[in-house]
């Protein structure tokens, strides 16, 4: 067994957020221009991460509210497990969503939204989603 040491280094968390409403568009995964509150479900690739990449934190927060007129929610994860961080949230309701953090190491895959609406159509809702990373084997300061 391998005697260990205690760690000298240190790195900064890096963070990016993808802010949207409920009447914006962007490209889906499809490569084809879809708009976030169409009826059915959307996919969204909207964070870079590095290769390397691990969560240590992030949300969804709902700034203004979905007014769909049955059910929308967001899930986050990425092109392995599409709810890897946040399954299925409510966007019809003010709140932030904690990501469930798995100490999964991406390999330059992208942060992915799925958006859920049951009719379409809505004219309302903000929605902030905010990822918190680190890199692997990255070094920003020294603890001694």
């Amino acid at each position: 067994m391998a005697a260990l040491k205690k760690a000298f280094t240190a790195q900064h968390p890096l963070s990016a957020t993808f802010e949207f409403t409920m009447a914006d568009s962007a490209i889906n995964t499809g490569g084809a221009s879809a708009n976030f509150n169409a009826a059915g479900a959307g996919v969204f690739d909207v964070i870079a991460l590095p290769a390397g990449g691990v969560m240590v934190g992030g949300s969804v927060a709902v700034e203004v509210v979905s007014n769909d007129a049955t059910t929308a929610t967001i899930s986050v994860g990425d092109s392995g497990v599409a709810n890897r961080y946040v399954n299925a949230a409510n966007l019809k309701a003010v709140a932030t969503t904690l990501f469930t953090l798995t100490g999964f190491k991406h390999a330059g895959e992208e942060l992915r939204i799925t958006i859920t609406n049951g009719t379409g159509g809505a004219t309302t809702g903000t929605v902030r989603v905010t990822a918190l990373f680190i890199i692997d084997g990255r070094i920003d300061a020294a603890l001694n």
